[in-house]
């Protein structure tokens, strides 16, 4: 059964439920909530403004984007409408704005019907059992840690600590770390939450072991491993959101690829050195 969705059906019913249009009947996506000198807007009006605005609203309340992407649709529309009435849909630059978001939309509602097509309940299952249940469970440690700024005041803690002096009150005489007045302590953490080299090292140790002294972009560091932990995985149910964009993601990867492969594709006055991704827009270096 496919389960990829676009965005814009998500939104709809996200919004239906928002409180100041919130309503007995669940409504179409084509239900008029407005109109202008006579003209409609919809539902799905507001989703697709959604789909071009979204990022920047992300963090508002469902309600509060309802409100501003509606407010945003009816000033386009008053603005549009005066346009007509000018004859400005009769200007080349129209035309030209028209020809580039109808290529637009084509490619965006063909790419959802793609997508349907192979990211499906049982290719998120699979996946599932394969990267999720099936994997090594991922680890997590709690571990302190004493920081300096050279490695001889480092290799000087470390010997003190090996003669038997406590490794938090070390912590606490030494460490130019702020948060060491509780003996360094770091709570839990994932490997990849730090520094390459302070999250190999601590990953490398087992539970009690203090390490020799470790140089990250903050100083050098001494660290105590106090445990670690399996992290729990994630139900089907809690990972399937996140399992629908990986496949969702690696799927377009692929059929992009194919549709470029099958394209005859040719960058006018560029050589074919110039353009080694068959085409595909190249990241400028900054300066």
């Amino acid at each position: 059964m496919p389960v990829f969705r676009p965005a814009a059906l998500a939104l709809i019913l996200s919004f239906a439920a928002a409180p100041a249009f919130a309503q007995k009947d669940e409504p179409s996506a084509d239900e008029p909530i407005a109109t202008v000198n006579g003209t409609p807007i919809s539902y799905s009006d507001v989703a697709l403004a959604d789909e071009e605005m979204g990022a920047a609203l992300a963090r508002l309340e469902p309600d509060v984007r309802f409100q501003y992407l509606l407010g945003m649709l009816i000033d386009r529309r008053v603005v549009a409408l005066a346009a007509k009435e000018k004859h400005v849909d009769d200007d080349p630059q129209v035309k030209r704005r028209q020809d580039y978001f109808n290529e637009k939309a084509l490619r965006d509602v063909y790419w959802v019907q793609l997508m349907q097509d192979k990211v499906t309940d049982e290719a998120a299952k699979a996946y599932y059992e394969k990267n999720i249940a099936g994997a090594p469970a991922e680890q997590e440690a709690h571990a302190r840690h004493i920081l300096v700024q050279d490695k001889a005041k480092a290799a000087e803690i470390a010997a003190e600590i090996e003669g038997g002096k406590g490794f938090e009150e070390a912590a606490k005489e030494y460490s130019q770390d702020p948060g060491s007045a509780d003996g360094g302590d770091l709570g839990w953490f994932k490997r990849d939450e730090m520094v390459p080299e302070f999250g190999e090292a601590v990953f490398s140790m087992k539970p009690g072991e203090v390490s020799a002294p470790v140089q990250t972009q903050f100083g050098w560091h001494l660290i105590q491993l106090v445990e670690l932990r399996d992290v729990p995985k994630p139900t089907y149910e809690e990972a399937h959101e996140e399992i629908i964009r990986q496949l969702a993601r690696q799927e377009g990867q692929k059929l992009m690829e194919k549709l470029r492969t099958d394209a005859k594709i040719e960058i006018i006055g560029a050589e074919s050195a110039a353009a080694p991704s068959g085409g595909r827009p190249q990241i400028v270096p900054a300066e």
